[in-house]
């Protein structure tokens, strides 16, 4: 808004350019598979070798290799990754009901199938605060107006039992008034009193009206209160014979030493909100306060592990739900939804009346995987908006002959459903990269003699703008323990040095003629010939070019069936492009589309893609050679905007790998040039 002037003088109006947009992350990968532990179709983010064998087992689970996909990706730089373990298992519950009856807690085993032993939870209600040993403190006295603010009263202890902030009730004053200062046995007023010198009456807090959020506790047990008892989080509930309320503790100061009883204590609470339209108390009778906390026992077989003193808030330093979710091997603690009317404190977990059993469960059979199952676990990664690459090396157990549904040709049909489904999610969140793996160790070559051949399903994995990228073959590595080097599916190890590479170069590089750590070889050598073939196709191949060599990736290449996006770093740059520029003008939705708006776009935009040119990722020997923004009349019509639009056109120029170097040399004698190429 323009500064308004009026007098002759220095007017300093301060404006703010467009937010600088910052590059989103490109190196942050996800692996789904089977585990021999972990939640199941839930992502979870791992960033260190060591934490995922702490959350999803120190061992691999035999025939599957997601183990090994992980220990690939740290092993090659990958320093973040989100985890979902697939399954067709189910898990044991049970559902807790609130005080009114209402399903709002679901208690499930962390393990799939029918606990054996059964679990069983019990809910305790307790009270740290109980109505025997708290009270609401409720002050009274006589004041004597002695100034337009100022009141005094009986005598100091009389004066000391009311605080700064208070809120008290004088009776003949006509409304409540607020402490500012106690000094002696002189009370003064922030607001005046409007009664003439000499006046008076009774003077109280007034916490006794539904509005009210501070109130003053006084604690009628052994001093002090215990430690932890009344904090931020907890619920109290106010009672006074029939009348309660029940409300969220913001904040807790200790007061003072009661002036009227040495031995107590009295503390201000704050309350999240106003106490309750329930609360109507009668000043001339005490009112007690109760605290409401949980106690959970968790029991399997002779074994029973309790959770106490435990708060029904998430603000509380031992909220049940955290409490148990991060120490309980065996169940996992969801808070449901409540019903809309739902209101403390009827809206806190009941009392079970003793143990009661989790139901149901299916346990886990990896022989009958099918597609689906590795299909609802990628779902899950839709709402994950940090997720960069994403494979899926367990599908590839759906080859096995032993694996339902029978046959060679229905096993491949399995496979190609979960990268055809993996794909396509890359393709409409348009926002992360498919890695996919060769279908096995063994596959041919060439579709001559095979039908089941790399360049077979090379042609079933196609994606038109190039979201997916193909490795083949299958990695050699070092088991899990004694035994035989295995072969294990790429895709974790070349998840791990497109991080890398990202990381150290940027996502403009091409992610290729990198070593591929903690490998000892290839399942199949080939020759140039044989590369140049699969290459074409946009099969991305790793070998070992001298014998005894460490492995060493050698493509870059999409399945793109549209040759502008053919290069992995093209599409990935691309996507970390769109990505960076939609969440750095966010800030511009609902701001006034005029040309103020477009030149701050314009600048901002310029300044982001100004910097990806000089690192590297466009180009062009100046920067308008590289990009061009352009936010003009000609896209944006009146007709347009009416309609809410802003259409902004952005070109760039990226810079493509040098993946064929050709020199030409020839005899030079000295005049002439002849050239061999």
């Amino acid at each position: 808004m323009a500064v308004q002037v009026s007098y002759p003088g220095v007017y300093i109006d301060e404006f703010a350019p467009g937010a600088p947009i910052q590059g989103v992350g490109t190196g942050t990968a996800s692996f789904i598979g089977v585990a021999s532990a972990g939640e199941l179709d839930t992502p979870t983010l791992i960033t260190s070798w060591r934490a995922f064998k702490d959350t999803f087992g120190a061992h691999p689970k035999a025939g599957f290799y997601l183990w090994y996909a992980a220990r690939g990706f740290f092993d090659n730089g990958g320093t973040k990754c989100y985890i979902v373990r697939a399954s067709n298992g189910t898990f044991a519950e049970l559902d807790l009901p609130d005080r009114d009856g209402n399903n709002t807690v679901k208690v499930r085993a962390r393990d799939p199938g029918t606990p054996n032993p059964a679990i069983s939870i019990s809910v305790t209600q307790v009270h740290a605060l109980a109505a025997a040993t708290t009270q609401l403190f409720q002050p009274t006295g006589s004041y004597t107006v002695t100034g337009a603010r100022t009141a005094d009263l009986t005598d100091d202890k009389e004066a000391a039992q009311f605080k700064p902030g208070d809120l008290v009730d004088l009776s003949n004053a006509g409304s409540n008034r607020t402490v500012g200062r106690v000094s002696g046995k002189e009370v003064r007023f922030v607001e005046t009193l409007s009664q003439v010198l000499g006046g008076g009456g009774a003077i109280r807090l007034s916490d006794a009206k539904p509005d009210t959020q501070v109130v003053r506790i006084r604690w009628t047990g052994p001093a002090p209160i215990p430690d932890g008892t009344l904090r931020a989080g907890s619920v109290l509930t106010v009672k006074q014979g029939t009348i309660t309320a029940a409300q969220v503790v913001q904040t807790v100061q200790t007061e003072q030493i009661d002036p009227t009883d040495l031995t107590k204590i009295t503390y201000r609470v704050t309350f999240r909100r106003g106490i309750g339209a329930t609360l109507s108390l009668d000043p001339a009778n005490s009112a007690s306060v109760e605290s409401d906390e949980l106690d959970i026992g968790v029991s399997q077989g002779n074994s029973t592990t309790m959770y106490t003193g435990l708060g029904v808030d998430a603000a509380h330093p031992r909220y049940f739900v955290r409490a148990i979710n991060t120490v309980s091997k065996l169940v996992k603690i969801e808070a449901v939804e409540p019903p809309p009317m739902a209101v403390l404190p009827n809206s806190i977990v009941d009392d079970t009346g003793g143990p009661a059993q989790l139901q149901g469960g299916l346990p886990e059979d990896l022989a009958t995987m099918a597609a689906q199952d590795y299909i609802d676990a990628l779902d899950t990664l839709r709402l994950i908006d940090d997720v960069n690459l994403i494979a899926v090396p367990d599908a590839l157990t759906l080859m096995s002959p032993a694996i339902p549904p029978a046959g060679p040709s229905q096993n491949v049909a399995q496979i190609t459903l979960v990268q055809q489904a993996l794909i396509q999610h890359c393709e409409q969140l348009a926002d992360r990269f498919a890695v996919l793996d060769a279908r096995a160790a063994n596959l041919p070559l060439f579709t001559i003699g095979s039908a089941e051949a790399i360049d077979a399903q090379r042609r079933s994995v196609d994606s038109t703008r190039g979201y997916a990228a193909l490795y083949y073959p299958w990695l050699c590595v070092a088991p899990d323990g004694p035994g035989d080097n295995i072969y294990v599916p790429p895709s974790g190890h070349v998840s791990g040095i497109i991080a890398r590479v990202s990381q150290a170069r940027g996502v403009f590089k091409a992610p290729a003629n990198e070593i591929v750590s903690g490998t000892i070889g290839v399942s199949k050598q080939m020759s140039n010939e044989d590369q140049g073939i699969l290459n074409l196709l946009g099969i991305n191949v790793v070998r070992v070019f001298n014998e005894g060599g460490r492995p060493k990736l050698w493509g870059a290449r999409t399945t793109a069936t549209d040759t502008n996006w053919q290069y992995v770093n093209i599409r990935r740059l691309f996507l970390f492009l769109e990505e960076s520029i939609q969440k750095g003008v966010l800030w511009a939705v609902f701001e006034p589309n005029n040309p103020a708006l477009w030149k701050k776009l314009q600048l901002a935009i310029r300044a982001f893609l100004l910097q990806q040119w000089r690192d590297g990722a466009l180009f062009g020997n100046t920067a308008d050679e590289a990009f061009y923004v352009r936010i003009d009349d000609e896209l944006n019509p009146f007709s347009e905007q009416a309609l809410g639009r802003l259409h902004i056109e952005i070109g760039v120029r990226p810079s493509y790998p040098a993946e064929f170097i050709v020199v030409h040399i020839g005899i030079w004698q000295g005049g002439g040039e002849v050239t061999e190429g």
